[in-house]
């Protein structure tokens, strides 16, 4: 039992050890946590006229270079400034420790947080609407396996139903045989007609309806929830607005529509007959038109 324990204490220190960040990654995140902000990188921080592909030599150059204007003996305000500056110029003139640098630069600095024991990766947290579009997406996809299952199945009872009763047609298919139908003792029945190998049930108005698997109408991915879900949104936002627009289009239509009529009805109302003068004389000609004839003297 002591020897069980013993591993397991191995065994979670060296998973710890394994989650853990060196010391030369911690020393790195925080002079790239220092200075990030301000100038990015250890490349520009150090003004590296070469960027990534300076060499050693160039960046001990470098450091020589920036000495003259920032070493704390000519100007002690920039002790601190020279101290990253230094150690900046440390970590990338080393192999190791510049490739580790370079790894990260490329995918990505810890965040720290001093409350959960330093420098940690955040884990990206989906966000909400994607959760609901997931969840949503195989809701879909098993409301649709469902809907297929119970098709089919569907269709092998009825092809099985219609099997049975072709089984007890004593015509062979040739002819008309009546059947009587019944799930249980309490069941009234129904009446079922065999005709040239087609099942008809008779239904209660004497009307005959055909039997077949063909009926069933297969499930589309359209029947599924998702596409229902949407379907019921379009109908209570797009299509009340729809709805409304097109009914108060046939209204203003409609209102036209009367409107010229009316226009219309005024324009074959009669004209007033023109009064005849003293002296004139009314002719109707063949063609309907009525003139006057002037006044006489």
């Amino acid at each position: 039992m002591v020897g069980i324990s013993r591993q397991l204490v191995v065994l979670v220190c060296l998973l710890a050890v394994a989650y853990c960040f060196t010391a030369e990654e911690v020393e790195i995140f925080q002079l790239q946590k220092e200075i990030a902000k301000k100038y990015g990188d250890f490349y520009k921080f150090l003004k590296l006229p070469n960027g990534k592909s300076s060499t050693e030599k160039q960046i001990n150059k470098n450091l020589r270079k920036l000495a003259r204007k920032y070493h704390p003996d000519k100007n002690p305000k920039h002790k601190k400034l020279y101290a990253r500056l230094n150690l900046a110029t440390k970590i990338l003139t080393n192999h190791s420790s510049r490739k580790t640098y370079d790894y990260y630069l490329k995918n990505g600095f810890p965040d720290y947080d001093f409350s959960k024991g330093g420098f940690f990766f955040q884990r990206a947290q989906p966000k909400t609407w994607f959760i609901i579009g997931f969840v949503l997406l195989v809701a879909t996809a098993f409301h649709y396996i469902i809907l297929k299952l119970q098709y089919n199945s569907n269709r092998r009872r009825i092809a099985r139903f219609i099997q049975s009763c072709k089984e007890q047609d004593t015509t062979d298919g040739l002819g008309e045989k009546s059947l009587f139908f019944k799930q249980h003792e309490d069941d009234p029945g129904k009446e079922l007609v065999l005709r040239f190998g087609d099942v008809f049930v008779i239904e209660e108005d004497g009307s005959e309806s055909l039997i077949s698997e063909d009926t069933i109408e297969e499930p589309k991915l359209t029947d599924a929830l998702l596409f229902k879900f949407l379907n019921a949104v379009k109908n209570r936002t797009v299509g009340k607005l729809f709805k409304s627009t097109t009914k108060k289009l046939h209204e203003e239509t409609t209102e036209k529509i009367d409107v010229a009529e009316d226009n219309s009805n005024d324009d074959k109302k009669p004209k007033a007959e023109m009064k005849i003068k003293p002296g004139q004389k009314k002719m109707t000609l063949p063609n309907g038109k009525v003139i006057y004839s002037r006044k006489s003297d």
